[in-house]
């Protein structure tokens, strides 16, 4: 065989081994978008932990004679500077005990 089958030959396979892995990659796709739709389908599980969680805060709240209908809007910008404030002091806080170690 010549060079130039030689080489026609190689991308041949090169594109067939190519079109097999994508062709796992879109199972594998598919198979994680249907556990997505059974996740969060009415009634799934995502819901039925959503309600839980609204339970159990509703519950916390009773405990704390909180009225949780009446709390003002947390924007998404104020979610953000808490986490980050909390992920600083835990790094602090770590920091400190492994100087005091």
């Amino acid at each position: 065989m010549n060079a130039t089958g030689q080489l026609n030959q190689q991308l041949q396979q090169d594109l067939q081994n190519e079109l097999i892995t994508a062709n796992q990659l879109l199972r594998l796709i598919s198979f994680e978008l249907q556990q997505l739709k059974s996740f969060t389908c009415a009634g799934g599980e995502f819901e039925a932990n959503i309600k839980e969680n609204a339970s159990l805060l509703a519950k916390l709240a009773s405990m704390k004679n909180i009225n949780i209908e009446n709390l003002p809007l947390m924007t998404r910008i104020q979610t953000n500077i808490a986490a980050n404030d909390s992920h600083l002091a835990e790094q602090s806080l770590r920091n400190e005990t492994s100087m005091e170690d």
